[in-house]
């Protein structure tokens, strides 16, 4: 159960957390992988040591976007290079403030986290960093062996991401 106490109020009603998620894909010998990485937070005890996709909570007045390259960069040291559906964005301008359209690969809910997350479907370059203050052990992972885990051993997975890990690996 989440901690409520961290977790923002309107009024008397508890509002759900916004964040983004990466699930950054590559070709590498004729498999297709995926970049996964253990979460670690010592302020989630109960998810530590889980796989996660990179992502994090949107900061407010951030672009979409902007959330996305920032916390793949802090997370796992990788720079991203395409995020699907980006180039479909659209902007309307009412009363001079801006909305857009965007089009993630989908959206979660975690109703007892509380979270609500975008995740998108990307590519990147560079190497994973090897540890961060938030997360070890950024690696490339077939997709293969994560359908494995994900089919068998769900436990292993953030649950924020496991729902849309599942939807990837049905797509691919």
């Amino acid at each position: 159960m989440a901690d409520f106490q961290k977790v923002p109020k309107l009024g008397d009603e508890y509002l759900y957390i916004p964040f983004v998620g990466a699930i950054i894909e590559r070709s590498f010998q004729g498999e297709k992988q995926i970049l996964v990485q253990t979460r670690v937070k010592k302020v989630d005890v109960k998810y530590s040591g889980s796989l996660e996709i990179p992502g994090g909570k949107l900061r407010a007045f951030e672009d979409v976007y902007e959330t996305l390259r920032r916390e793949v960069k802090e997370e796992c040291g990788l720079e991203l290079i395409s995020i699907e559906g980006e180039d479909k964005r659209e902007s309307f301008i009412n009363r001079e403030d801006k909305s857009d359209l965007i089009e993630p690969l989908c959206v979660t809910q975690m109703k007892n986290g509380p979270f609500i997350g975008l995740i998108f479907l990307c590519r990147a370059e560079g190497e994973p960093l090897i540890k961060t203050d938030e997360t070890k052990e950024a690696q490339w992972m077939n997709v293969s062996e994560l359908k494995k885990i994900v089919e068998e051993t769900p436990e292993q997975i953030y649950t924020a991401f496991l729902a849309p890990l599942k939807k990837y690996i049905r797509q691919v």
